[in-house]
């Protein structure tokens, strides 16, 4: 479950030193993918999210072996891993420079990649509620899958009608809300640390 807190913490960490790498980068302006866009390569940020990627997937495993073989488990975790691998195509097939995009055909596939990453996760949001009703102690995971499920959902769909002079705002606050949940899911599902010990179970 490590992983799941590591990941975002990891790709947090790589954006903040690459942006201050690429002169003229605009957080208001400038989405995320324009840190990387075609023209241009940083091997910080894109090695960034390969490793969210790679962690992501170690934490769908990690969810998978904590709940069991349940329709609603296969869910969370499977939307888990559809995220991460989704996040490699983001970062191999780049981004338009120009504001918005859909300008090249490289360009349009990322932003396809983009908006499938996150819908995995909204489905990841729907597999976890399903498990947490029947876990008491999830009460807590299905308040927190509510709220930020309900706030990311209002903010991509005023991203959607953003001047792309401003659209860097919206699309931090979105990514920032994701990451919370990714973080709040690991921190929940972590089993404590002497049934860990007991069970022999790895923090994945």
């Amino acid at each position: 479950m490590a992983c799941g807190i590591w990941a975002p913490v990891v790709a947090v960490v790589a954006f903040a030193a690459a942006s201050t790498r690429r002169p003229g980068y605009d957080h208001v302006a400038d989405t995320i993918s324009k840190l990387n866009a075609q023209g241009t390569h940083d091997w910080l940020w894109t090695g960034g999210l390969v490793t969210y990627a790679v962690l992501m997937g170690l934490f769908a495993l990690g969810l998978r072996r904590r709940f069991g073989n349940s329709v609603p488990v296969h869910v969370l975790w499977g939307a888990v891993l559809v995220h991460g691998t989704l996040v490699v195509g983001m970062a191999a097939f780049r981004d338009d420079v120009r504001p918005g995009g859909f300008f090249t055909p490289e360009g349009a596939l990322h932003d396809v990649l983009a908006g499938m990453a996150f819908s995995a996760l909204v489905v990841a949001m729907l597999g976890a509620l399903a498990v947490a009703r029947v876990d008491p102690a999830m009460i807590p995971l299905r308040a927190t899958t509510w709220s930020v499920g309900a706030a990311m959902t209002a903010i991509g769909l005023a991203f959607l009608f953003t001047p792309a002079e401003v659209q860097g705002i919206p699309q931090r606050a979105f990514v920032t809300l994701a990451a919370f949940w990714i973080i709040f899911l690991a921190a929940r599902c972590m089993p404590p640390v002497e049934t860990a010990s007991r069970n022999g179970a790895d923090p994945v």
